[in-house]
């Protein structure tokens, strides 16, 4: 136990959103965080549990007087015998598993980003550069080890606590504290990945290269790409920008073609690893701004990208650009049929995407900026941006180009995750909880995250 401000290994790059816990609980063993939820139970006392701490949304991670769970100490990484899969520790970051697994030539599904916790990007189901090949990061778990409400330590499996193994492939913190993560690995010892950047004057291009990946990315599962609108108002500068990523050893592959060939200011797209690569894009995080998400999906189309692009940018440009530190831009992130089949084929999962009117692109507005002064109107912006954009999409056909889905790891604060999984699985994931959890001790003495009770 330590008192609130000492040593807790957490993210530092969005600073604004540690609270104040009375204290800091740090186990060691998934023994201990049963004891202590007992007596979390007996005393009616609020915790709050921390993985990596990525999550923007302050009380999500964090909690004001109450007791913060850190699983810092929870930092295994054991590689079975086969090499079949790797157990990892919530403690844990993915350029950490990542360098791990690098002198064997595996890797496994994990963030794109590499200072991003384990458990809370698994929990959420978790994109990967691997998803197109492999489904959500979730689908490639194997065991999940859980302390229950009533202090029970169990396995979840596909055979074994069945139902609690599938709500934990994207239905959230509410089940229990995972104190083990055993995940699938695969051969990927070298990768071709970098970042491209575009100038303004490539928009139709750009945006065009965006929707054909987004209809057609099932042509080579190996490729994936994040493109991005950024927007730096400090310098009044709009550019185009697209993480590259095949995996294997040639960048000049047919998928990433109309990115490659677009006029580019940078590309350093080249051989490397997945753990030197991820390790890059933290850098790209500024440490200590404040930083908001906010999701909306579509169905891959151009037409969609176009609203998106010139609504959001001629919004904040009105609206907010005179923001102190403003840096802000919408990732267009491509969802193929594949990606959706390979949950299928994994036994399902709470979302339950409808793979008829796939591909999609979830689309993920990203606001970060420096002064608190400015956080209601930034907040305020954020919401009433992405409502009008909601919109839009709904009435562009007769059929709506909207897809209702919102992927909970990029959801802002109030946005709707679990109304929106397929039909008769938000009603099955609240059973569950209250199966596992019959006293709600993770939806209300552990209020933060996405709750599928109080959804």
């Amino acid at each position: 136990m330590k008192l609130a401000g000492q040593a807790l290994k957490c993210s530092d790059k969005f600073a604004f959103r540690f609270l104040k816990p009375a204290c800091v609980f740090t186990p060691n063993t998934q023994f201990q965080i049963s004891a202590a939820l007992l007596i979390f139970e007996t005393f009616h006392a609020n915790f709050a549990v921390r993985g990596g701490g990525h999550m923007p949304i302050p009380s999500f991670a964090n909690i004001d007087g109450g007791i913060l769970v850190g699983l810092t100490d929870l930092n295994q990484i054991t590689l079975s015998s086969d090499k079949f899969d790797v157990s990892v520790g919530p403690g844990r970051r993915w350029e950490e598993i990542y360098d791990f697994l690098e002198p064997y030539g595996l890797v496994d599904l994990g963030g794109r980003a590499g200072i991003v916790g384990v458990p809370g990007l698994l929990l959420g189901g978790g994109i990967s550069f691997y998803s197109n090949q492999y489904g959500f990061a979730s689908d490639n778990v194997v065991t999940f080890e859980v302390v229950l409400a009533s202090g029970l330590v169990v396995e979840a499996t596909s055979t074994s606590y069945a139902d609690l193994f599938w709500a934990l492939k994207g239905g959230g913190n509410s089940f229990g504290i995972v104190t083990r993560f055993d995940l699938l690995t695969y051969n990927s010892p070298t990768v071709r990945a970098g970042v491209g950047e575009y100038p303004s004057t490539e928009k139709t291009a750009f945006l065009s290269a965006v929707a054909n990946f987004g209809q057609y990315g099932d042509a080579d599962a190996k490729a994936a790409v994040i493109p991005s609108i950024f927007m730096l108002a400090s310098l009044n500068t709009t550019v185009y920008i697209s993480a590259l990523f095949y995996d294997g050893t040639e960048c000049n592959q047919p998928a990433l073609e109309n990115f490659t060939s677009l006029p580019a200011i940078a590309n350093s797209c080249g051989p490397t690893t997945l753990a030197t690569y991820v390790s890059g894009t933290d850098a790209l995080i500024a440490n200590g701004t404040r930083q908001v998400f906010q999701v909306i999906s579509s169905i891959a189309d151009a037409s969609a990208l176009g609203i998106v692009h010139d609504t959001f940018v001629e919004m904040v440009t009105t609206n907010i650009y005179g923001v102190a530190g403003l840096q802000t831009g919408v990732a267009f992130q491509p969802v193929t049929k594949n990606f959706i089949q390979q949950g299928i084929n994994k036994g399902g999962n709470p979302q339950g995407l409808d793979i008829t009117k796939a591909p999609y692109f979830w689309m993920v507005e990203n606001f970060s900026w420096t002064d608190p002064a400015d956080d209601a109107l930034i907040n305020a912006f954020a919401v009433n941006v992405t409502r009008i954009l909601e919109a839009k999409l709904t009435v562009l056909t007769a059929a709506g180009q909207l897809a209702q889905f919102k992927y909970m790891n990029d959801a802002g604060y109030g946005q709707e995750v679990f109304q929106n999984y397929r039909a008769g699985n938000f009603a099955k994931l609240q059973a569950i909880r209250t199966k596992y959890d019959p006293q709600g001790i993770f939806t209300y003495l552990m209020p933060g995250g996405w709750k599928v009770e109080t959804a």
